[in-house]
């Protein structure tokens, strides 16, 4: 998950891609009713704002050869259209052990708001 944080925050859409496994399910919490757009293109749009990713890992679980990540992520600074962007949320990742050795994103949830209106920002 760092790693995808990093290409993220690098512009590099193939690398954070990498990290899933081909098959890997995302569910933008944004999209409650499963209308939202495919991994790439919801990394794209994210990507297209230009601005880092920063990543705080909470608690990990460990589950039938699966291991539950739960983080929170943030994106906050002046987006391309010189507007102040703060989304920030909680979310989980499910990350498996491949062949080679190497460990893959299978399924990822996302959630990214902005601050709440009473905060008047």
């Amino acid at each position: 998950m760092e790693l995808v944080s990093q290409a993220f925050s690098d512009g590099d859409l193939d690398a954070a891609l990498a990290q899933y496994e081909p098959a890997a399910q995302l569910k933008p919490w944004a999209h409650p009713d499963g209308t939202g757009n495919g991994l790439r293109d919801f990394m794209r749009e994210l990507m297209d704002l230009r601005l880092p990713l920063s990543l705080r890992i909470g608690e990990t679980l460990q589950v039938a050869g699966l291991t539950v990540v739960m983080c929170e992520r943030r994106i906050a600074g002046i987006g391309p259209d010189f507007e102040q962007i703060r989304l920030r949320g909680y979310g989980f990742a499910a990350v498996r052990p491949q062949a080679d050795g190497s460990w893959r994103i299978a399924i990822d949830s996302w959630c990214l708001e902005g601050p709440p209106d009473d905060l008047g920002d």
